[in-house]
């Protein structure tokens, strides 16, 4: 598989790295939606987006942005899965939405995939412990400074390179 649009069918069968690679994928391919929609949420204080077979709702609150998920044609959203606290300063805002917005739609991805022949199951609402975005994520949660050093370290995963050259 290189193409983005067969991952949003995997669903809960996204392996670690898969997860880890399509993150990156959604920065770099979508980060001035997600600037835009940054903005917008700042500015109106909420926000509705989709994508696979999920929607999201984002609300901004007191200086912290949260998103709750449902799927397409389900009538109520889950409880809220994760949330960010958000800067004054708008530069250091948007920066680390767009960050959020990527691992929320990671997220969403993941638990609402595309209908496809691969069984996919329902129920709960998984979530990494620690995202993508979150350098304890990196240090297995033994600290940032730790996390900051591997991330540093770490490479690129082929399949990256592989959806980027697919875009």
């Amino acid at each position: 598989m290189t193409s983005f649009q067969e991952y949003l069918s995997l669903g809960y069968w996204l392996s670690e790295s898969e997860r880890l690679a399509i993150y990156k994928y959604l920065l770099r391919t979508r980060r001035r939606k997600y600037k835009s929609d940054a903005i917008s949420l700042l500015n109106q204080g909420n926000l509705e987006t989709n994508i696979a077979n999920g929607e999201i709702a984002y609300e901004f609150t007191e200086g912290e942005v949260r998103y709750r998920a449902r799927k397409i044609g389900d009538s109520e959203f889950n409880n809220f899965h994760r949330s960010v606290g958000v800067s004054k300063f708008r530069v250091i805002a948007t920066s680390r939405l767009v960050k959020f917005f990527a691992q929320a739609e990671l997220d969403v991805l993941r638990n609402f995939p595309i209908p496809s022949s691969k069984e996919n199951r329902e129920g709960g609402y998984c979530t990494n412990f620690y995202p993508f975005y979150d350098l304890n994520y990196y240090s297995n949660g033994r600290g940032k400074i730790i996390g900051l050093f591997k991330k540093l370290q770490a490479k690129d995963d082929e399949l990256l390179e592989e959806l980027l050259a697919s875009a």
